[in-house]
């Protein structure tokens, strides 16, 4: 409820301060003296459009703050998700300043209009004429039902599984499509897959290897010739460089004794003979393995032009990046098996949750069915009491084909205000009062039904008196027992039932006109009213029913 409302340079309020109590308030003043202002201003904490053209005082900011008792509202999860500290007795603020441009505020705390309209939406319901067209709009005639049905478990449940099963969908028909657009991707992968395994590389060195042997293959000849002289040198010649070496080495060791220096010397020569029988050793392995072979030499011509062809098909440098492109395609192609294997749990998952949405929304349509004939019933006893004593209302469920947000049919009302004439939807059937009245009755009723949020009714007394005026003013005194009712309102029959009156005028004694706002006590409110009955010149009669209207 709120508790409390401040409003500085909006308009012709120059500063107010009122506190509002539980139950139920009116707002009486003369036309024009600003009571439109009060909601204009108010519109600015339920998030409305900010304009510079309010101020009052051009040079100076106006202030709009709301304070609210929000510990019955449930609210904690809004706070929380939108990172803000939740307090039984929450503040929201509004501020213009003479730009024009316009800041928000929750417990002090910055935030968008959107947050702003997110949480002022719950906490406050001002039904004006135009609110008053939602009556038009399924979505409310379906919220009216839900109310009745009292099936918020029931609700959740399938809001919770039907949002599951769309985003599943989602994920599903997007995995989809994704996999029929890589269709020929994944047959050019497979086909460079099965190109590289073909080719079968050992390792990075391969390529390597295989140039070197083929250099040996096209010089065999030379080679032999080169490595023939170069053992005949070392070893067959009368003057081979071993048979030399041997000899130094001989003539070494024996004057080795007289000198560490020459033994040392002995040591190095012997060193070197071994080294170099090793060189002819393996001179003579080497010569036996080359020859000329024209078949190796043209299967190591082709392989090697193979791995290159490869490499230049792939733009790549080097043998061991083949390797690695073989690697990231086969996991590529594990990758596509994969996501197959996931379409079809999640085709599953679709299926299942497709179903339990369903059930849920068949039974979610049979409490609504169940609970449809006595809405229908309350609404016109109301309806009737509050002079329109012809009035009829049907409401209908038109089932759809598929589910949706709101289960698996359409709610429409269809009324009619006189005798002998067709129920229609109320969009095209129902007057701005019979409509006002009608929403009026829904509000009564669904205010025992569920918690609402402050209402604030504007003038929705508009175009009766006597004793259907009196009638309104008891609803609205009777929702009141179950929410804070604020009434603005010019019938006398209303204004009574309130258990508080404000009274809004204008104050022509400054040199700026002003808005003011004031409580009004018993006394006060008898002479209010008894000039609302009787005009300026307040009667005898007009006090005596002023007292009766109030119980005095």
């Amino acid at each position: 409820m709120i508790s409390g409302l401040y409003i500085s340079n909006y308009a012709l309020i120059k500063e107010l301060n009122i506190c509002f109590n539980k139950g139920f308030t009116t707002i009486t003043g003369e036309t024009g003296a600003g009571k439109s202002i009060l909601l204009g201003a108010l519109s600015l904490i339920l998030g409305h459009r900010a304009d510079s053209q309010v101020l009052q005082d051009k040079t100076k900011k106006c202030i709009v703050e709301a304070e609210f008792a929000i510990s019955s509202y449930k609210l904690k999860i809004f706070f929380k998700k939108n990172n803000l500290d939740y307090l039984p007795e929450t503040v929201i603020r509004r501020e213009i300043n003479p730009a024009g441009r316009s800041r928000a505020f929750i417990n002090d705390t910055p935030v968008t209009l959107h947050q702003l309209k997110a949480l002022s939406n719950q906490l406050v319901d001002v039904h004006s004429q135009y609110q008053t067209l939602l009556l038009n709009k399924h979505n409310f005639q379906l919220k009216v039902v839900d109310a009745f049905a009292d099936h918020e478990g029931l609700l959740t449940s399938y809001n919770e599984h039907y949002n599951s099963w769309k985003e599943k969908q989602k994920i599903y028909k997007q995995l989809l499509s994704q996999a029929s657009t890589k269709q020929l991707d994944i047959d050019y992968k497979q086909f460079l897959l099965t190109e590289l395994e073909q080719v079968k590389l050992k390792d990075g060195n391969e390529l390597s290897n295989l140039e070197e042997e083929l250099k040996l293959l096209e010089n065999a000849e030379e080679i032999q010739q080169k490595l023939q002289k170069s053992i005949h040198i070392i070893d067959i010649t009368d003057y081979s460089i071993l048979g030399q070496l041997q000899e130094v080495k001989i003539l070494l060791q024996y004057i080795s004794s007289n000198h560490d220096t020459i033994r040392e010397l002995a040591e190095r020569v012997e060193s070197t003979y071994i080294e170099l029988k090793d060189v002819l050793t393996d001179t003579e392995s080497l010569i036996e393995g080359i020859e000329h072979n024209p078949e190796r030499y043209s299967i190591l011509s082709d392989r090697i032009s193979l791995i290159n062809k490869l490499l230049q098909k792939h733009q790549l440098v080097h043998p061991e990046q083949l390797i690695s492109l073989k690697k990231q395609l086969n996991q590529d192609l594990k990758n596509i098996q994969s996501t197959e294997e996931q379409l079809e749990k999640l085709q599953i998952e679709v299926s299942e949750l497709y179903k339990i949405s369903s059930d849920l929304a068949v039974k979610i349509s049979q409490k609504r069915a169940a609970v449809i004939p006595d809405i229908e019933k309350e609404i016109c006893l109301l309806l009737k009491a509050l002079g329109i004593p012809d009035a009829c209302i049907q409401i209908h469920q038109h089932p759809s084909e598929e589910i949706h947000v709101n289960g698996k049919e359409e709610i429409v009302f269809y009324f009619s205000a006189n005798k002998g004439t067709n129920l229609q939807e109320i969009v095209k059937v129902v007057s701005g009062g019979e409509l006002s009245r009608l929403m009026l009755c829904i509000k009564y009723l669904m205010a025992n039904k569920i918690q609402m949020p402050t209402i604030i009714f504007d003038e929705i007394d508009s175009g009766v008196s006597g004793e259907i005026a009196h009638k309104i003013g008891v609803l609205m005194q009777q929702m009141s027992n179950n929410m804070q009712v604020i009434g603005i309102t010019h019938l006398p029959q209303v204004a009574a039932k309130g258990d508080e009156q404000l009274h809004v005028k204008k104050d022509n004694t400054q040199q700026v006109t002003e808005t003011k706002l004031s409580k009004l006590d018993k006394k006060e409110r008898i002479q209010e009213l008894a000039k609302m009955l009787s005009g300026s010149e307040v009667t005898i009669n007009a006090i005596s029913n002023a007292e009766e209207l109030l119980g005095a």
